[in-house]
């Protein structure tokens, strides 16, 4: 059911969130199998009420009017996480939801301890490469060219959120009096993108500024960043705001960036062996205002071939000419590949 959802106490940046993230197929399917009053998990009690108000409604009803607030275990949540009442960032509530989530549901992982070559360092031997999970980690690699030093950050954890959502980033660096690169792996659920560049015009541009090898530790080393697990819900953050010196505070970038239907990134922005998903656009997220603190959001979703637009209470269904015409407004865009999501742990 397409519902409009009332703006009291400023939180449009709930509803859109509420709005984008529920009509993801994986996401769900978790919901409809998880308890509406679970005192263990609370966020995930929050969005299972959601779920149903949405999904249990006859066809009859879009169009109607929910107060998310007047459904306490979603109040108790928002008001746990900020003040009511106060306008607050879309983005950082939904990463917010994410991490919430992923802690309620989330179990240990094993890692088994890597085999030890002849000449006592670590290599790799047959099975599943554990560092293909968002939450592994991993070690001294030797290979045919260079020793590879790899570390990772965070647990041994994963999560039906971590499946859904959870990518894997690889943080290479290459020092000049060095004998083995020295490589990170991050966990992440959504990725900032750095828009203020004037070669940055467009989403594409923005990740290949994103991948692109930098110079650090003052010229004495390189660093590149690329993907080693991309995940099937691809969330990503346009940075609208950044400081200016003289300005005293965050001004918003006012610029169109460019987005696409349908996008696969480019095989240079992955780690060799990682696999490469086409996405397609299911939720753009928009920010209307000219301050951090004030302004207005709104969000566009895909249902099926049909894009619908909520503005809290009013919804109504837009043609993709529209959907394209928020170049300068867009600020959160919600991808999803094709494909089914292992939930096994």
């Amino acid at each position: 059911t397409r519902l409009g959802l009332v703006n009291i106490a400023n939180t449009c940046y709930v509803n859109v969130i509420v709005q984008s993230i529920l009509p993801c197929n994986a996401l769900l399917w978790v919901l409809r199998r998880c308890n509406a009053s679970d005192p263990r998990r609370p966020v995930f009690s929050s969005m299972v009420t959601l779920c149903k108000e949405f999904h249990t409604r006859k066809p009859e009803s879009h169009g109607d009017i929910l107060n998310v607030l007047t459904l306490q275990q979603v109040k108790e949540v928002v008001a746990s996480w900020q003040r009511l009442g106060a306008q607050q960032d879309a983005g950082e509530f939904l990463f917010y939801l994410l991490s919430q989530m992923h802690d309620e549901s989330k179990w240990k992982v094993h890692v088994a301890p890597e085999p030890r070559s002849a000449d006592g360092e670590a290599g790799k031997e047959g099975g599943e490469d554990e560092t293909s999970r968002p939450g592994a980690w991993a070690h001294l690699v030797k290979t045919n060219r260079r020793q590879v030093e790899t570390r990772s950050a965070g647990l041994h954890e994963d999560s039906p959120i971590t499946r859904i959502f959870g990518g894997l980033i690889q943080s290479a660096v290459r020092a000049r009096s060095a004998k083995a690169d020295s490589v990170s792996l991050e966990p992440f659920y959504h990725l900032d993108l750095d828009i203020s560049a004037s070669g940055v015009t467009s989403v594409r541009t923005a990740l290949e500024a994103f991948c692109n090898p930098e110079v650090v530790n003052e010229g004495q080393a390189t660093r590149r960043i690329q993907f080693k697990v991309l995940p099937k819900v691809l969330i990503l953050s346009l940075k609208r705001f950044a400081y200016t010196k003289g300005k005293g505070g965050p001004q918003k970038v006012k610029k169109a960036i460019r987005y696409e239907e349908k996008f696969a990134l480019d095989r240079s922005w992955l780690v060799d062996d990682a696999l490469l998903p086409e996405y397609i656009v299911t939720a753009l997220i928009c920010h209307h205002g000219d301050s951090v603190n004030r302004g207005h959001y709104t969000a566009i979703v895909r249902y099926n071939a049909e894009w619908y637009l909520y503005d809290d209470t009013v919804v109504r269904r837009v043609e993709p000419k529209e959907v394209a015409s928020q170049q300068y407004t867009v600020y959160l865009l919600v991808y999803q590949s094709r494909g089914t999501v292992d939930m096994a742990p």
